[in-house]
């Protein structure tokens, strides 16, 4: 059972440092100049994006049924033998969570750019 347990957290492990990596990926990518924004309007950009972001999906939803399994086949104490495996998981979640705000507010801050653009142009179209 401790195996059992062993090899889910170092799977749990594993997915979630994959996402991380992912998801500074296209963070990273999606942090461009005024330069480049032209760019990421093209089709081939906007593919790759969502070839990310499909990959992010499936990795989440991976890593979240993987999470519900192990918690719901095991009980708390069989859970705490793999401490060190646990708190990994507990860092890497962590860090997860801190990556989503940071993109989340990256996105926000885009749309509000945008928007402000749009305001502006029609302003110019009106004279």
């Amino acid at each position: 059972m401790t195996n059992d347990i062993k090899s889910s957290l170092e799977q749990i492990n594993e997915v979630s440092r994959q996402l991380l990596s992912r998801m500074l990926s296209l963070y990273n990518q999606s942090q461009v100049s005024p330069e480049s924004s032209n760019e990421l309007l093209s089709d081939e950009s906007t593919s790759n994006s969502e070839i990310l972001e499909n990959k992010l999906t499936d990795l989440m939803a991976n890593r979240d049924s993987l999470v519900r399994s192990l918690f719901e086949k095991n009980t708390h104490e069989e859970i705490t033998k793999e401490l060190n495996l646990l708190n990994e998981m507990i860092s890497l979640d962590s860090e997860l969570s801190k990556q989503s705000k940071a993109y989340k507010q990256l996105l926000a801050e885009q749309v509000i750019k945008l928007k402000k653009s749009k305001k502006v142009s029609k302003s110019y179209q009106k004279y």
